[in-house]
């Protein structure tokens, strides 16, 4: 197998999620269209659209040119984990990984409110580590790309509501 098939495998599979959390988000309603997220700006670091993705044969669909909202994850000012997903590139979400913590990030919803959330946690893990991406019983936004040599880990940033 050459390196570029490695990688896009990689790359891919980096949003595959076990059965039993699957099942998890299958649970949720996939409603409140107003209150999704379309923009996520972190001052020097992220400014980018966000698009509504969802669930498909075990798989997370994700945009190719913008971030990822995961339809069935919690919405905008509600209890719940809010995750937001991308490629690892300049222009989507390669840049959280420069972030050191405390950073303000701004979400803008579809009615045109912005939320605002403080960096609290930052994490390299390995793609079978899932607890970040569990519902939550409070709000919590959760930034998620793949990192590493050939995109084998996952950078994960947690921020919670100001």
């Amino acid at each position: 197998m050459s390196l570029s098939a490695i990688h896009w495998y990689l790359r891919y599979q980096a949003l595959s999620l076990d059965k039993e959390l699957l099942a998890q988000y299958a649970s949720y309603e996939i409603a409140g269209a107003e209150k999704r997220p379309v923009q996520i700006k972190i001052p020097w670091f992220v400014d980018v659209a966000i698009s509504q993705q969802i669930l498909i044969d075990n798989q997370w669909t994700i945009a190719e040119k913008e971030a990822s909202y995961l339809a069935n994850s919690a919405r905008l000012g509600e209890a719940g984990n809010i995750i937001i997903y991308g490629h690892n590139t300049r222009q989507i979400l390669g840049n959280i990984r420069a972030l050191k913590g405390n950073e303000i990030i701004t979400l803008t919803s579809a009615e045109g409110k912005e939320y605002l959330y403080q960096v609290s946690e930052i994490a390299e893990v390995d793609p079978n580590q899932t607890k970040y991406l569990l519902p939550t019983e409070e709000e919590v936004l959760t930034l998620y790309t793949c990192s590493g040599f050939m995109d084998q880990k996952r950078f994960i940033v947690r921020a919670k509501p100001i």
